[in-house]
Formats: C-alpha cells, sequence, structure tokens
C-alpha cells in the first residue's frame, strides 16, 4: 500500500499560508504522518549593515525571526497533532532546487504547496515543481476547506492508477462515508464507426470492454470497506483535461487524484500530458499528484 509518512509544506508569509498550515493538519491527521517539514526559502538571508542601527530587531539573525514567525502561523493553524512530529526549516536560495533539494534529503514522500489565484504573492509555476520534486505533491487553492467527503481519482488501469488509488485509500481508510469516484475516460478508436454497426452499438461495446478492464484492475487491490463509484466517459473532443475537470465540479469533488505517468510508451506521453494540463487548468479544488518516489 502506497503510503505518505514524511511531508513537507511550502510556506511563503502569504495570505495562504493560513489555508496551507490548516489543511495540512487535516491532511496529516487522515493519513497518518509521522514527521511535518514546515519550510520557507529565501533568496537572500542577509541583512545591510547600513540598517542595523535603526532596525535593533535585525541583530537577530533573519532565519530567527523567520523560524519564530513560522512557528507562531504553525502554532495558531495547524492544530493539535500529538502524535506528529514537526520541523522547521529556513533555506536560502532558488525555491525550485531548494524545494527539490530538500525533498530528497529528508526523504519527503508528499509535498503540499499553495495554488495561488486571486491572493497576492508570488509561488513557483506548479508544473515545474511537480516535475522537479522527487515524491507526491498536493496543491491547495487557497480556497480549500477541510472536507473529504468526494474523491476523484483518474483511473487508466497502470501502476500509476494503482498508486493513486491507493493514497486516495490511505486518505478515506477510517471514514466509511467517503466516495472514491474511479473516472475512466476513453476513446473510440478512429474507423470504428464505418463498420456495419451503429453509432451507438459500437459505443456500448467499447465500453462494455473499459468496464471489464475496470473490473480486472479493482479486483487486484485492497479497497474493502471504501465506496468505489466506477464512472466511463467517452471523450468525443479530444479533451481528456476538461471531461476531468467537469466531472469532478459536477461530482463536488473535494480532492482530484492523478497518477504521474501511464503503462505504456503512449500512454505516458499522454498521461504525462494529461497531468500537467490538469495542474494547469483546475485551480478550485484540492489537486495530489502521486509520483512514484525517487531516491
Amino acid at each position: 500500500m502506497y503510503r505518505c509518512k514524511r511531508i513537507m509544506v511550502g510556506l511563503d508569509f502569504t495570505l495562504l499560508d493560513k489555508t496551507l498550515i490548516t489543511y495540512a493538519g487535516f491532511v496529516s491527521t487522515l493519513i497518518k504522518a509521522e514527521k511535518v517539514y514546515f519550510v520557507n526559502i529565501q533568496k537572500s538571508l542577509d541583512i545591510p549593515p547600513d540598517l542595523w542601527s535603526d532596525f535593533p530587531e535585525f541583530h537577530i539573525p533573519r532565519d530567527e525571526q523567520l523560524r519564530l514567525k513560522m512557528r507562531e502561523e504553525v502554532a495558531a493553524n495547524f492544530g493539535e497533532q500529538k502524535n506528529i512530529e514537526i520541523d522547521y526549516i529556513i533555506a536560502e536560495g532558488s525555491p525550485l532546487k531548494e524545494m527539490t533539494h530538500l525533498a530528497r534529503i529528508k526523504n519527503i514522500d508528499l509535498v503540499i504547496v499553495g495554488r495561488k489565484n486571486e491572493l497576492k504573492g508570488k509561488g513557483i509555476l506548479p508544473n515545474q515543481l511537480m516535475r522537479s520534486v522527487p515524491c507526491c505533491i498536493l496543491f491547495v487553492p487557497e480556497t480549500a476547506r477541510k472536507r473529504l467527503n468526494e474523491i476523484m481519482v483518474d483511473v487508466d488501469f497502470s501502476d500509476a492508477s494503482k498508486a493513486a488509488l491507493e493514497v486516495a485509500y490511505s486518505l478515506s481508510e477510517d471514514n466509511p462515508d467517503v466516495t472514491i469516484h474511479c473516472q475512466h475516460i476513453y476513446h473510440v478508436p478512429a474507423g470504428y464507426y464505418f463498420n456495419d454497426k451503429g453509432k451507438e452499438e459500437v459505443n456500448r461495446v467499447i465500453k462494455s470492454y473499459h468496464v471489464l478492464q475496470y473490473n480486472r484492475f479493482i479486483d487486484n487491490l485492497n479497497m474493502e470497506g471504501i465506496h468505489l463509484n466506477p464512472i466511463f466517459t467517452l471523450d468525443e473532443e479530444g479533451d481528456m483535461v476538461h471531461v476531468a475537470c467537469n466531472t469532478a465540479q459536477k461530482k463536488g469533488a473535494d480532492l482530484i487524484v492523478a497518477g504521474s505517468n501511464g503503462k505504456t510508451t503512449f500512454d505516458t506521453f499522454i498521461l504525462g500530458s494529461f497531468t500537467e494540463k490538469i495542474v494547469q487548468l483546475n485551480v478550485s479544488i484540492p489537486l495530489l499528484i502521486v509520483k512514484q518516489k525517487q531516491l
């Protein structure tokens, strides 16, 4: 079973931090995290000596000031977590490089970052971070709520889909009210409509094949006690991302979970493109990208 025990949360001292810390506390409880690192990356921690006389507080090293501020924000918003060890890191350098480096050396399973839309503050481009970090990554929008009743998982019967479902299961195994919507988006191969069968009959046959594949896939997973709702969607326009996002909106999804690659070279290209597009398009629902951990 794919588990996330070590978490890293990226903060930048903007208004989004409160939402991010609160949601990180919520997720940490659900997945029974063991350790959470709160991280802030500054381009430079140097303070010009000329400012010291006017601002006596600058004699305190800047990283210590920021760490204290971070502790206060976490204490106010993370919630009481008796079994979770918390650490604070202030680093200097490129945010993308430092986040990636810390995720690797700290053996992180899940990186949690904010997804800015309306709130002010400059963040790392989501797709850059998704490609760079060696583990799962959760994008939390400014509108995120501490609720997890409906989870949408995009399924293509690959190992990446299996890992995505396992992570979704780990988030919901203690809550019998959670529904995991397993959406499989399929296409009718070119030319199939030109045989002697009607369009509806072709669609029925193709869908029945995918239903069979889904049942075989689920039978090999341990998903006992969880309500799974399979959704089979024909993509007639060739736009899987909009299909996935529209379904998530209709189902009132509290979280979207997607794997980071497919099962064949072609699928890897398609799902890789799918994953990057859904990161770019979806800005209103928390989005968890499940990646096979790279050490």
